[in-house]
């Protein structure tokens, strides 16, 4: 074992230690046990509670908008009393599809303070994917944007759905009131008790079938995933200590810029949830525009950035970049797939003190299983670095025999940050939560040194700037066209966005459908990054094996040796 990794096994050590912030204990569900952290928060309200402390400091800076720790947590409470006068009921789903802004966080608030479940939607979806997120999680309520509202309004009378319409005051449909109208009555002071077993929020997250699934997180296990994220931070912090000393000696307090969707969990857990913890401001643009963060890196003085690689390089070749002062960027990091070498080496260039690292998770264990950080990423950048402290990591084969060091097979995560399962879904969980373990869908293998390499996703999935994009949702797309008989959505490498989306199609006899037509086709359907960049029209059949499966690695070696 190196010396790097060594020092950072210590380190986590020392801080798990009895009496300590991090102390670990056993905690038993549904008769499995799991380690986890003692001084974990139990539900998320002691979060919010907590974050009054703050009080007037800044937390959300929205363009010329700045609201402070103490004026989101009061709005948040008289919401989630309005909602309970609404007839909102423990348990109920609440659904919130919006852009990033400060309502989406004093919504989120407010429902889980009510008992409620939060359903946080991918914004960047059609009318039919919002719709269907709607209908499977049986939201009875939701909050729109007006981009959301105008895609929704004419379902919103057959889904049977109320709606809170977030910064549109006008020409309304009907059942539904503006945020301000439902903010302007006055509300008595409801106490809901919300315990640690309690359903928290639903995110979505899409499998192997092409639907989207509702991964439901509860109170208790949204408090040890927020244990991760500050120990994560700690023990970055730890593996840096040039750059903290450079942080203690600034006189301006730090700040977070979120430029990850508000329904991911890398934005809501490891920004919003952070930010409650530690007293962050958090600085939030209603879409990404390069020129406009920099403008707000240097007014705001933003330390931590996160976002695709294509984002980070918005910002390092912008034109403009040398005008601005972005002395205060200590963390900026690619995420959403594994960070390009010559990312890493232009962050360090344009920034020689910043944090390096990166980690491993996904929506079934709220985003937190491994941690790689310091001289011991920079040594094996080609892993995803230790486990939590709280988790376990396996490798198995295809019956689910574990398989010794070095062996490559799927990757498994047991640990207290794991969903309860999939809304609505016990069958989809039951094959995918065995036994206490998340059987994840990806591939890789431990190391002898104790650290944990992906290699491949088992699962049809290509990420594209940090978005999941599930290949057999997009074909089940582009195969209900009249002209389409069989194709093939498959991933192609790219450097700024990670992959890009490719297929490979064969057409019915006698039929004509050009490139942009299925383009035009896919986007009436589906999210606009879920449209393919590259279209392939062949004449012969798809390759195909003995049980006539489609052959995609074999799809996509062949578009790659064209390319070449």
């Amino acid at each position: 074992m190196s010396q790097s990794i060594a020092a950072l096994k210590a380190v986590v050590s020392g801080l798990t230690q009895p009496g300590g912030q991090f102390e670990m204990g056993d905690t038993q569900i549904n008769g499995i046990q799991y380690k986890s952290y003692k001084n974990a928060p139990a539900t998320l309200t002691e979060i919010y509670q907590a974050s009054t402390a703050f009080g007037d400091a800044p937390f959300l800076v929205y363009e010329d908008e700045t609201y402070s720790f103490k004026e989101v947590f009061e709005l948040s409470q008289k919401l989630s009393a309005r909602l309970v006068q609404q007839g909102v009921k423990k348990g109920d789903r609440v659904a919130i599809a919006m852009r990033n802004c400060p309502e989406w966080v004093v919504a989120f608030m407010a429902v889980t303070s009510a008992g409620a479940i939060a359903v946080a939607l991918n914004s960047w979806g059609e009318a039919d994917e919002l719709a269907y997120g709607l209908t499977d999680s049986g939201a009875s309520l939701a909050f729109l944007d007006g981009r959301r509202l105008e895609l929704l309004s004419d379902k919103l009378s057959d889904l049977g759905i109320k709606a809170v319409a977030v910064r549109v005051e006008n020409d309304l449909p009907a059942n539904t009131l503006s945020w301000s109208q439902l903010l302007a009555s006055p509300a008595a002071e409801q106490t809901v008790d919300i315990s640690a077993d309690d359903s928290a929020f639903i995110m979505y997250t899409s499998g192997t079938t092409g639907r989207p699934k509702g991964a439901l997180t509860s109170h208790w296990t949204a408090g040890q995933a927020v244990m991760c994220g500050s120990m994560a931070g700690m023990v970055v912090a730890s593996q840096h200590p040039k750059t903290i000393e450079k942080l203690m000696a600034r006189a301006k307090p730090t700040a977070i810029m979120l430029s990850l969707p508000l329904f991911h969990g890398s934005g809501l857990m490891t920004v919003i949830f952070s930010a409650l913890r530690n007293g962050t401001k958090v600085v939030m643009q209603p879409k990404w525009d390069p020129t406009e963060a920099l403008k707000l890196i240097e007014r705001e003085g933003v330390g931590t950035l996160s976002g695709a690689a294509k984002m980070i390089w918005d910002l390092l070749e912008h034109p403009d970049f040398d005008q601005y002062d972005t002395s205060s960027i200590f963390n900026m990091t690619g995420v959403g797939a594994a960070q390009p070498e010559t990312l890493v080496k232009d962050i360090l260039t344009a920034f020689p003190d910043n944090f390096t690292g990166t980690g491993y998770g996904m929506t079934e264990c709220n985003m937190f299983a491994t941690l790689n950080t310091g001289p011991t990423y920079l040594e094996n950048k080609d892993s995803v670095g230790l486990p939590y402290p709280v988790t376990e990591i396996k490798i198995v084969d295809e019956q689910g025999k574990e398989l010794p060091i070095g062996e490559v097979g799927e990757i498994c995560i047991k640990g207290p940050t794991l969903v309860d399962g999939y809304w609505g879904k016990p069958e989809a969980t039951a094959e995918t939560i065995i036994d206490g373990w998340l059987h994840g869908g990806d591939i890789g293998y431990l190391g002898e040194n104790g650290l944990v390499y992906v290699c491949d996703r088992k699962k049809d999935v290509v990420i594209r700037g940090g978005e999941n994009i599930y290949c057999v949702e997009v074909e089940s797309v582009i195969n209900a066209h009249t002209c389409v008989d069989e194709c093939a959505v498959f991933g192609v490498p790219h450097e700024r966005w990670g992959e890009e989306l490719a297929v490979t199609l064969r057409l019915k006899q006698d039929s004509d459908l050009s490139e942009d037509t299925l383009k035009e086709h896919v986007s009436r359907h589906l999210a606009r990054f879920k449209v393919p960049t590259y279209v392939k029209i062949i004449s012969e059949p798809l390759p195909r094996n003995a049980m006539q499966k489609v052959l995609k690695h074999e799809v996509r070696r062949q578009y790659l040796e064209k390319l070449a």
